[in-house]
């Protein structure tokens, strides 16, 4: 069997070769673009197609509808995949062929569909009784049976194939309904059901000329299982002996597995005293003596370990009531204890007297399991905790003295130097930078493959998010002399997603495209591909003349610290995390990313996101700042010889924070911990208090609650400073009281900002 997958990666080749690896005579190919797989299916016949709904050179419905119009795949099943089939698109795909639509995160049910068609194309190992009295269609039939695996007993007349009925064992009979001769096909049909089981239960599969409802009705009536109609489709009878063949199967299996069983059978009456025992029971219980017959229920169960059990048991079930999964404690004849689960139904005893089985099955080693993985659960948990308490000390750690980098860079920036020192200052400001960089994505990438990145549902401005993105990035464009162009924007109104995560995935492939092209232009563009009420799937691309990315490269850079090759790293530098970063928050958006490049020529960035319509919801409001200047200029201004007050423990930090506060003139009070923060804000009227979180003796936390408590203290701004960038942080300031939240390494912008926005109230 030979299935087509038509993708531009080799994932969905590689998951589903994995997954149909045990079936025999398998192949699946693959082609990454609707011409390739044209080129393809004219050499090759193929009996699945799996297409995925956008393609470097068109979408999967276009190709579906070319696949069956050049009959490439007349009745064979094409499976088109989708981020997000809307009805506008399952409408479309079934005009155009397609069998069946599945969301590409859905990909377990794709396989199991799969299964089913594999499997009915998989040799069927049985032996059959073929009866038909027309030579030339029997002799053509049997040899297609033989081709699909089948051991086939062939019959012109219907007394001939009840003889070797009679003899043999078969899994299927195939019977014409008209014969000549004695018999009919009906009556041989007829004289199987009469039968006892289990071969009167053979499965029949009737071939019938009858145009007319009523004379196939009258064929189940005799008994058939199922009916073909002349003139008959290989793919038909196939499909039909392949699944009256599944149900004989599962039902044979079902007798093995009842048979093989392990629970327990206690038959016991009305009264609660037991009829009998099977010997799944005997060797379960293991009891004293030999026969249970006539002894109490509770002597299996005793009623210590089991306080008002059997009576409120024995009372359900003369009630009618099917009781299963009911926990117990057992007991064996030596004396030990047991747990076992209890299903108890009624049965019929033939004999007018009401019987109950109970069939008992022992769990000890099930809960001991249960408890081993409630164990592991809870150390892995611990483990998690472990490793975010790790990141988050590990946080703070880095950025504590990156802050004394990046702050003492910039104010050496503000001082009279000469060109070699703001070269010397402007190096040491642009390594901080890249560090701090390098750990921001570090830490998205943990809380991303931890589970805990939560993402933002709030309006979302396509239009805003491209030009904040653009404006970001001009001076490295301008320096390079590249031009970056706006393309189509096609956006409805009225998404909710996260503007910030969104902002970060296009920012990494803008700044890769200026990274990597030396001249030429750089495109960014966003497309509506599937709009619907509720939703809609937008494209983001970001298209570049650079150096381009090899075939061999392409599968590789979206994974963390990969680049296409190693002189990449030392020519261009990077940590290899932006990508990686991009995907997995595009897949978080119920998206995904991808590339197409040509080495030397260029490359296509591309990735979706899913963003639900909510046109209802507000925007997150921020107070507005109270002038359209700088937030420093204000300050300085408007706010000059305001009291601050800042607690921090870190000399050289202090010594940073001291020189930005100095630029908007303000009177500085300093506190080395929060036990001397919350004394001195006892004794003093501050217009403002700064608060690092880490500290000797008192942290932050701690001191904000403390100063809250101080008599005209309630509503005095209190801003965190804090060297963890994890978002629950920001959540425990402000639990604690305080007003915001500014991270290190601190940006006087920002800074400045924050306190603006505390200060107008």
């Amino acid at each position: 069997m030979n299935i087509l997958v038509v993708d531009a990666t080799h994932l969905y080749r590689d998951i589903l070769q994995q997954a149909l690896s045990h079936y025999a005579d398998v192949r699946v190919e693959l082609a990454l673009s609707q011409q390739e797989a044209r080129e393809l299916v004219a050499r090759e016949t193929f009996h699945f197609f799996v297409i995925s709904g956008q393609l470097p050179d068109g979408d999967g419905i276009e190709l579906a509808k070319t696949l069956r119009s050049e009959g490439k795949a007349k009745v064979e099943p094409i499976v088109l995949l989708t981020s997000s089939a809307s009805s506008g698109m399952a409408a479309q795909a079934v005009l155009s062929g397609v069998t069946e639509l599945f969301r590409k995160q859905d990909i377990d049910e794709l396989l199991r569909f799969m299964r089913h068609y594999v499997e009915l194309l998989q040799p069927m190992r049985c032996r059959i009784l073929y009866v038909e009295d027309a030579r030339d269609q029997r002799a053509l039939l049997e040899t297609q049976l033989r081709a699909w695996g089948m051991t086939v007993d062939a019959f012109a007349s219907a007394d001939e194939a009840w003889l070797a009925f009679e003899a043999n064992d078969y899994d299927l009979v195939l019977c014409d309904v008209v014969l000549g001769g004695h018999m009919t096909g009906t009556r041989l049909i007829n004289r199987i059901r009469r039968l006892p089981l289990p071969k009167g239960g053979t499965p029949v599969l009737a071939v019938t000329a009858f145009d007319n409802p009523l004379r196939r009705i009258e064929l189940f009536q005799l008994g058939v299982d199922d009916y073909v109609q002349k003139p008959i489709l290989a793919e038909e009878i196939r499909a039909r002996l392949h699944n009256l063949l599944s149900r004989k199967r599962a039902v044979e299996r079902s007798e093995m597995l009842l048979a093989a069983t392990a629970l327990g059978v206690v038959v016991v009456g009305p009264d609660g005293i037991i009829v009998s025992m099977d010997d799944n029971s005997v060797e379960m219980f293991r009891p004293r003596t030999q026969t249970m017959r006539g002894q109490p229920l509770s002597v299996l169960l005793p009623e210590e370990r089991n306080p008002d059990l059997l009576g409120q048991l024995m009372q359900r079930v003369m009630a009618g009531e099917r009781i299963s999964g009911l926990k117990a404690m057992g007991l064996n004849g030596e004396g030990e204890y047991f747990p076992v689960e209890l299903t108890m139904v009624e049965i019929s005893s033939g004999d007018g007297v009401r019987h109950f089985a109970l069939l008992a099955r022992d769990i000890t080693e099930e809960q001991a399991l249960a408890t081993y993985l409630t164990r592991a659960s809870e150390a892995a948990e611990r483990a998690e905790q472990m490793k975010t308490a790790f990141l988050a000390n590990m946080s703070h750690e880095i950025r504590t003295p990156l802050n004394a980098v990046i702050g003492m860079a910039h104010v050496l920036s503000r001082t009279d130097l000469d060109d070699a020192q703001k070269k010397y200052v402007g190096h040491i400001d642009a390594a901080g930078q890249h560090l701090l960089g390098l750990i921001t994505n570090v830490l998205d990438l943990s809380k991303i493959e931890a589970g805990r990145l939560e993402l933002e549902s709030i309006p979302v401005a396509v239009e805003n998010i491209v030009c904040e993105v653009l404006s970001m990035i001009a001076d490295q464009a301008a320096e390079k002399g590249l031009e970056v162009r706006i393309g189509e924007l096609d956006s409805p109104s009225g998404l909710v997603g996260d503007p910030v995560r969104l902002r970060q995935a296009l920012l990494n492939y803008v700044s890769n495209a200026i990274k990597f092209t030396a001249e030429g232009s750089i495109d960014v563009r966003v497309v509506a591909q599937e709009v619907s009420d509720d939703a809609a799937l937008l494209r983001f691309e970001v298209a570049d003349t650079g150096i381009g990315i090899s075939a061999a490269a392409m599968d590789e850079i979206f994974s963390a610290f990969r680049q296409a090759d190693n002189s990449t790293t030392r020519r261009y530098g990077g940590s290899g995390l932006g990508l990686a970063i991009t995907r997995q928050v595009a897949e978080l958006m119920g998206g995904e990313a991808g590339v197409s490049s040509t080495l030397g020529e260029g490359s296509l960035f591309w990735f979706t996101v899913l963003l639900k319509r909510g046109a209802t919801l507000a925007a997150r409001q921020v107070t507005p700042l109270p002038s359209t200047e700088s937030a420093e200029v204000v300050l300085a201004r408007d706010y000059a010889g305001f009291r601050c007050l800042l607690v921090e423990d870190e000399i050289v930090n202090r010594q940073v924070a001291e020189a930005i506060l100095t630029r908007i003139n303000c009177e500085i009070d300093t506190a080395n911990d929060g036990r001397e923060a919350i004394d001195m804000a006892r004794r003093n009227d501050y217009a403002l208090i700064l608060m690092d979180m880490l500290m000797p003796n008192m942290g932050g936390l701690e001191a904000a609650q403390g100063i809250r408590l101080l008599p005209g203290c309630e509503k005095v701004p209190i801003i965190a400073l804090t060297a963890n960038a994890f978002a629950y942080e920001k959540q425990r300031c402000l639990d604690a009281g305080m007003n915001d939240f500014v991270s290190k390494p601190i940006r006087p912008e920002v800074l400045f900002e924050t306190m603006l926005r505390c200060l107008a109230g």
